[in-house]
């Protein structure tokens, strides 16, 4: 059923405009995650959902008893309560209620004979009973705890808090106030990496609708049923998580791409046709008519590809074979000891990603083996011919007062001014940008500069804290695909669960002031994960305990040839049946955008006598849209099980 619609919303600030035509509909079950670059007016979308904002042109709207949840709406705390007590007004009317139960029952006890008390006793307790009346209370409990509250701060001040823990506190008074519709702007951002897997377990298992923007790949891929791309001033649905979007995106592409070369060739053909035979006589009829058809065909476009961010890391020599070797190392600070007996070794040409929780460590590992930090215990032995690159998460080693040009230039004064600004313009600053000081850049724009300073110093081993933050997804790609060509070797932070994995060969887990190393990549980390949790430990053939040899997957079974035909062919009308509910979606989809059209013409959205009729047919369509789409999303599950 569908709950919320946009129609036709435009949004524009002065001269420019952000988008228009945007049209879109959100199911009562959606997972949507809403994708685009930075700047292109994500957050000004939600706030239009929210009615925080107005949009110039088109409306969106919500069905009755709808409530819309949005972060930015529930960080209004009282600073005078503890935590507990905060969070315990979420459910005032059922503590109100559980107040009335408890002084019926002492009316009862008064007058146990009275059956009408007793009647309304029952039917007021089952009321409480299905609206949470005696689970609250776990609930509170279990997102305080996921959401790293343990149970020795639910009494501590709010007022006491740091801003990012008011900020993780909104989110769980939003979470605990379980509205039909969530709306979520960039909810990763700053959440350790058990915090985000709770996170994800929680919003699958959500009982409503949630439109989520995000830069998480990772996230989006394990959430998102459905991606709205918001670009270029128009949003396009794409059905899937966000890797099927990307696969789809690119063959949207393609397609437009060849549609746009086949047309220009016949239009080409078509000009030279009517420029060689308008002049003479026995053809100008031909020529004319070959003209107006040219007037009238409708021109493709080729598809637009907006300017992504260039990177690339090359080392000037390489370094030796044993690049870092950790010793019984033990980092902190004076007063304090962070993590110790930390023993790993980095070789050549490792992707290493240090993971944890927040405030664990990791950066302070990073900064002790920078120097910037003296050892409290151990030793660190340094490979041979190293040059170490630094990327600080907080963008600390950039001078605030000087320009982007001479953040460059002052470490490379050799280099042409020319060669300085096309690397700045490879990194995406315009002639503009270039003559701005580094403190008014914004958090992305810095994150850029850091990476183009690093870039243009070719070191052999990079150590990196967090180089993902402020980047889009876009700039994210790029920056992952520069570090997997790097010749060089990587030491990286990160609670980017999707870098981590398409990088990392090694991950270092610091928790509870100690490192454990796992050699394999974040999907590897998980399953080791499980398997000490469930008991089991790997034997040294890489079986576990319950694994026995008649048990093998299927894939490793060496089938018959029926068999396997049976499989083909089963492969092949599940596929059916997934292409088929997709052209069924499309065409309903197509529908339903007709009957809305034509309800929203003035001449029958006030007649209800024409109104009403179109309604009906529409409600019909969408029952059928919502069958098209469980059974597409069935299709997809069923093949996802049969691979």
């Amino acid at each position: 059923m569908i709950i919320a619609q946009g129609h036709d919303l435009e949004q524009q600030f002065g001269a420019n405009t952000l988008f228009k035509n945007v049209n879109f509909s959100i199911d009562s079950n959606a997972r949507i995650g809403l994708v685009g670059p930075n700047g292109v007016g994500k957050t000004t979308l939600l706030k239009i959902m929210t009615g925080q904002q107005e949009p110039t042109h088109g409306e969106f709207t919500v069905n009755k008893n709808i409530e819309v949840g949005y972060i930015a709406q529930e960080n209004a705390l009282d600073e005078d309560k503890s935590i507990w007590d905060e969070m315990e007004t979420v459910f005032l009317p059922l503590i109100n209620q559980g107040k009335k139960l408890t002084h019926m029952q002492e009316q009862i006890a008064d007058h146990p004979e009275d059956s009408d008390l007793l009647k309304q006793y029952d039917q007021m307790q089952f009321q409480f009973e299905q609206n949470g009346g005696y689970t609250y209370q776990s609930d509170i409990k279990s997102i305080l705890n996921g959401f790293k509250f343990p149970k020795d701060t639910w009494q501590k001040q709010i007022g006491s808090l740091s801003g990012g823990e008011k900020t993780r506190l909104a989110f769980v008074k939003l979470l605990l106030k379980r509205p039909p519709l969530l709306l979520l702007d960039e909810p990763t951002n700053y959440l350790d990496l058990d915090t985000l897997d709770w996170l994800e377990s929680f919003l699958k298992n959500y009982e409503g609708a949630i439109l989520v923007v995000s830069h998480d790949q990772y996230f989006l891929d394990h959430l998102a049923t459905q991606i709205f791309e918001l670009e270029f001033g128009k949003l396009t649905a794409f059905k899937g998580n966000y890797s099927q979007y990307q696969k789809q995106r690119q063959e949207r592409d393609k397609e437009q791409e060849a549609a746009y070369k086949k047309q220009q060739e016949e239009i080409k053909k078509d000009e030279e046709f009517i420029q060689k035979n308008l002049v003479r006589a026995t053809t100008t009829k031909r020529a004319q008519s070959r003209r107006k058809k040219l007037e009238r065909i409708e021109r493709i476009k080729p598809p637009k590809h907006k300017n992504k961010v260039r990177i690339s890391f090359s080392s000037d020599r390489p370094s030796g074979k044993e690049v870092l070797i950790l010793n019984n190392l033990t980092i902190g600070y004076p007063e304090k000891t962070m993590v110790q007996d930390i023993s790993f070794q980095v070789n050549k040409g490792d992707r290493v990603a240090i993971i944890g929780p927040n405030g664990i460590g990791k950066s302070t590992l990073l900064k002790t083996i920078m120097k910037q930090l003296k050892p409290k215990g151990g030793s660190i032995k340094y490979g041979a011919s190293l040059d170490i690159g630094y990327y600080d998460q907080e963008l600390q080693r950039l001078d605030p007062g000087k320009t982007v040009l001479d953040t460059v230039w002052d470490r490379h004064k050799t280099m042409p001014e020319r060669d300085v600004r096309s690397i700045l313009a490879s990194f995406l600053f315009t002639a503009k940008d270039i003559d701005k000081t580094v403190g008014q850049l914004s958090g992305g724009q810095k994150a850029r500069l850091t990476l183009t300073v690093l870039s243009l110093e070719h070191d052999n081993f990079l150590l990196m804290d967090e180089p993902t933050n402020h980047l889009d997804i876009e700039a994210k790609e790029v920056l992952e695909q520069a570090l997997k060509d790097h010749d060089g070797t990587l030491l990286f932070v990160s609670h980017d669960r999707y870098f981590i994995n398409q990088l990392a060969n090694k991950i270092v887990s610091v928790r509870d002031g100690h490192a454990k190393i796992y050699e394999g990549n974040y999907s590897y980390y998980l399953d080791e994960k499980a398997k000490q949790n469930a008991g089991l430990t790997p034997k040294q053939d890489g079986t576990t305990p319950q694994e026995t040899e008649p048990v093998k997957k299927i894939s490793e079974q060496k089938l018959s040839y029926q068999e396997q035909k049976q499989r083909d062919s089963q492969k092949r009308k599940l596929q059916r049946a997934m292409e088929n509910a997709e052209k069924e979606i499309e065409e309903l989809e197509k529908k339903q955008q007709e009957v809305q059209n034509e309800m929203a013409k003035p001449e029958i959205a006030t007649n209800f006598d024409k109104l009403g009729p179109l309604q009906e047919k529409l409600s019909a369509i969408q029952e059928k849209l919502d069958q098209a789409n469980s059974d597409w999303e069935q299709a997809i599950t069923d093949l996802d099980n049969f691979e």
